[in-house]
């Protein structure tokens, strides 16, 4: 009888120990997510131009900072979800010398976030004060 239990609690051990290494798995792919989000343009805007070959879209330069500090330049349209201090915005709000925050860093942007006059992006309630 003592037998018995011990395989079954050994069984036990071993299907906790497979669900747990599945869990980390999973955890992996989360963490894969986070870095496609984090996948994003960031700086001042330099220029704002009507693209020449498209009309239907218009060419965004920004100059990234940093160690790996570049001009940028993303399209963006009229399906581009665009914030301006937490509201919704739009392509004529982008001025030169904003700051924006430009998703995903390659291709049509989906999402533009356009920082207040300080640097900082304001949400909510707040941006109201």
């Amino acid at each position: 009888m003592k037998r018995i239990l011990s395989i079954v609690a050994l069984a036990l051990v071993i299907g906790l120990l497979a669900g747990n290494a599945e869990a980390a798995k999973g955890n992996k792919a989360a963490k894969g997510d986070k870095a496609a989000k984090k996948a994003a343009v960031a700086g001042s805007v330099i220029k704002v131009a009507p693209d020449a070959a498209n009309k239907d879209l218009t060419n965004i330069t920004v100059q990234t900072k940093g160690k790996n500090a570049a001009e940028v330049t993303i399209a963006a349209d009229a399906n581009t979800d665009i914030q301006v201090n937490g509201a919704k915005g739009t392509l004529a709000d982008i001025k030169v010398g904003s700051k924006i925050t430009v998703t995903p860093n390659t291709g049509t942007a989906t999402k533009i976030v356009v920082a207040g006059a300080d640097g900082k992006a304001k949400k909510g309630k707040k941006a109201a004060k």
